[in-house]
């Protein structure tokens, strides 16, 4: 607990606060005593040691702020390896376990199907996590390519939440596509990219929702831009938080205190769509007013 008071950057703000009216109370009387002595020398003195006096303060404000900002960082560094040990570690046990299954037991047909399902399911879990810590290293170095080309996004959001469904509801969610809504859109994008983008919103609902969370899916065209939109009627979030959620390692309040994660995945939401050329951005009215995320990817002509 007294580590963590004194890790924060109001305490030593104060700090170097107070250090610096006991120096500047200290330059005063030695000042004054010292003109006592010298009344020729004027205010010359005064006026060039109190201005170093105040260069001192910044600098060290400056210092502390940054020296903060590392301290935090590392520890959500440290925070996030340990997760993703953790989320790496459990798809693996669960292989395991259905492998040793299938070479120690007689199993019918049938359950040998679902043990290899099950088995498939976890490596494909444990894949889109490897995929996302390479991604987001990418986006942080400024790497991040994605091979965009003209994309009918209509029947790539067809297939998509055709496949994410049984997953989502395997999680206990439901995810709402309405195929007959949406405009016949073609935008300049990576479809293998934009399916990591759905899965990290989709993921990220589920994730901090409860319990049959619906899970709403749209699209449209706003500012020459196809706009996909992932709303959901969880917990929502505070107007404060809505631009910190995508920064790296960044989870609000609510998801530190209940669940797990990495935060990283609307890092790498945001830093997919900046790829594109396009933004992502979320709203919210509220705590329990759910949360809409909305990412915008230039039409094909825009683009090209």
């Amino acid at each position: 607990m007294i580590r963590r008071l004194f890790g924060t950057p109001s305490i030593w703000i104060g700090a170097v606060q107070i250090v610096f009216t006991a120096s500047l109370l200290t330059w005063i009387f030695f000042f004054s005593s010292w003109q006592a002595r010298h009344p020729e020398a004027g205010w010359a003195p005064f006026v060039v040691g109190l201005s170093l006096l105040v260069a001192m303060l910044g600098l060290a404000i400056t210092a502390v702020i940054h020296l903060s900002s590392q301290v935090a960082h590392n520890q959500a560094t440290k925070d996030f390896v340990s997760q993703v040990s953790h989320d790496l570690r459990s798809p693996l046990a669960i292989v395991k376990l259905h492998l040793e299954t299938l070479r120690l037991r007689d199993l019918t047909g049938d359950q040998r199907s679902d043990c290899i399902a099950m088995a498939l399911t976890e490596l494909h879990r444990l894949e889109n996590g490897i995929e996302d810590v390479l991604t987001a290293s990418r986006i942080e170095r400024s790497a991040l390519r994605v091979n965009a080309a003209a994309l009918d996004l209509r029947p790539f959001l067809d297939e998509y939440a055709t496949a994410k469904l049984p997953l989502v509801r395997a999680q206990g969610g439901e995810l709402l596509w309405d195929s007959a809504k949406a405009s016949r859109l073609v935008a300049h994008a990576d479809p293998a990219a934009l399916r990591q983008l759905l899965d990290n919103l989709i993921d990220n609902a589920v994730r901090h929702c409860q319990k049959g969370v619906a899970i709403r899916l749209e699209m449209l065209e706003q500012a020459r831009c196809a706009v996909l939109s992932v709303s959901d009627d969880g917990p929502g979030l505070e107007e404060r938080e809505l631009k910190k959620i995508f920064r790296i390692f960044y989870r609000a309040p609510p998801s530190r205190r209940h669940t797990k994660g990495t935060g990283l995945g609307l890092f790498i939401v945001a830093g997919i769509a900046k790829a594109h050329g396009g933004r992502a951005w979320a709203e919210s009215h509220g705590p329990g007013q759910g949360c809409q995320f909305r990412v915008a990817i230039p039409l094909a002509q825009e683009a090209g």
